[in-house]
C-alpha cells in the first residue's frame, strides 16, 4: 500500500522500532537502552531505514515532551522550554549513534569519540539548565529542591544540587560515549539473535599516542585536587581522562579475548569476557578493580607485545 509515494508496508516496521525506543525511553528503568531498537533497524534493515528510524524516534520523543509540557499549565512557557531542551539530549544521542553507523570506514575509536561529542552537544542545553539550577536560578532549581525534599533532604539542598552538577559535568562525556557503545552492541546482538561476530572487540586497538590524553586529563584532575584550576578546565580534564580510559578499557577487553583465543577458547568464552566485566561493574568493591584494571590492562600493550608474531587485525568495521 502506498500513500503519496510512501510505501506504508515498509514504513510499518520502522514505526514499531521507533515506538519501542520511545517506550524504553519513558520507562525510566530502561531509558539508558532506549536506542537499542534503532540500532536493530540499522543492523537488520540497512542504513537508509536506520536513518529513517532515527528521525521518527527523535520526532516521537520531541512531540511527547511537548505534550507533557502542555500538562503543566501553571508553569507555562518555562515548562515548555525545559522539556523541549531536555528532549535534545536523547536526540543528540540518536545523532551520535547514527554517525557511528554511517562512518564505518573510520577506526572505531574515532567514530565513538566523534559520536560522543555530538551527543554532548545535544546535552548542552540540559547542562546549561542544570548549571542555572546549581546557582539557585530557574524553575529547575525549584523542581530539584522539591525532589530532594521528598527524599528527606531538607537541609543544604543547594549544596546537593551543586554536587549533582559537578558529577554530571565531569562525567557527561563518558556517560554518552558508553551509552552509544552499549546501545550499538546490544542492538547489534539483538539483530543477529545473539550470533554477532565476537571478533569485533578482539580487533579493537587504539593508537599509542592516545595515552597522552589520559596523562593530560589526569594531570588536570590532580592539579585541581591539590591546587586551583578554572572550573571548566577541570570539567574538560575529567571528561578527557574518563573517555580516554574507556577507550583503553575496550582495548583491554579485546586484548583479554585475544589471549583467550590464542589458548584455544571458543566464541562463547570470548563473549564471557565482556559479560563478566559488566557483571563485576555492579559488584561493590570489585567494580573499582575492574574500572581501574581494565584501562590499565589495555594501556599495558604500550610496553608488552601481546601480539608478537601475529598480524594485527583491522580496526575498521566492514
Amino acid at each position: 500500500m502506498e500513500l503519496r509515494g510512501v510505501n506504508l508496508r515498509s514504513l510499518t516496521p520502522l514505526l514499531w522500532y521507533a515506538g519501542a525506543s520511545a517506550v524504553l525511553f519513558y520507562s525510566g528503568m530502561f531509558a539508558f537502552l532506549f536506542a537499542v531498537p534503532v540500532q536493530v533497524a540499522f543492523s537488520r534493515r540497512g542504513t537508509d531505514q536506520g536513518v529513517a528510524t532515527t528521525i521518527i524516534t527523535g520526532l516521537v520523543i520531541l512531540v511527547v515532551h511537548l505534550l507533557q509540557a502542555l500538562r503543566f499549565e501553571t508553569a507555562g512557557n518555562e515548562a515548555i522550554r525545559i522539556l523541549f531542551l531536555d528532549s535534545l539530549m536523547p536526540i543528540g544521542l540518536l545523532a551520535g549513534l547514527t554517525l557511528f553507523n554511517l562512518a564505518k570506514g573510520y577506526e572505531w575509536w574515532i567514530r565513538i569519540v566523534v559520536a560522543g561529542a555530538i551527543a554532548v552537544l545535544g546535552a548542552f542545553p540540559s547542562l546549561r539548565l542544570l548549571h542555572e539550577a546549581a546557582t539557585g536560578n530557574g524553575a529547575l532549581a525549584e523542581q530539584m529542591t522539591s525532589m530532594l525534599s521528598v527524599l528527606g533532604i531538607n537541609e543544604n539542598a543547594q549544596q546537593w544540587i551543586e554536587m549533582v552538577q559537578r558529577v554530571v559535568f565531569n562525567s557527561i562525556g563518558l556517560g554518552v560515549t558508553v551509552a552509544i557503545a552499549a546501545n550499538w552492541w546490544i542492538g547489534r546482538n539483538f539483530a543477529s539473535r545473539g550470533n554477532a561476530p565476537v571478533a569485533v572487540l578482539r580487533r579493537a586497538t587504539v593508537p599509542d599516542q592516545l595515552i597522552w590524553s589520559v596523562i593530560l586529563g589526569m594531570a588536570v584532575v590532580v592539579t585541581g585536587w591539590i591546587g586551583t584550576v578554572p572550573v571548566w578546565t577541570e570539567v574538560i580534564g575529567w571528561n578527557v581522562l574518563l573517555v580516554g580510559s574507556f577507550l583503553f578499557a575496550v582495548q583491554g577487553i579485546g586484548l583479554a579475548q585475544h589471549l583467550l583465543v590464542r589458548r584455544g577458547v571458543g566464541p562463547a568464552g570470548e563473549r564471557w569476557v565482556l559479560t563478566g566485566a559488566l557483571i563485576l561493574l555492579f559488584l561493590p568493591g570489585l567494580n573499582i578493580v575492574v574500572s581501574i584494571g581494565l584501562p590499565l590492562f589495555g594501556m599495558s600493550e604500550l610496553w608488552i607485545d601481546y601480539k608478537r608474531g601475529e598480524s594485527h587485525e583491522s580496526n575498521t568495521e566492514q
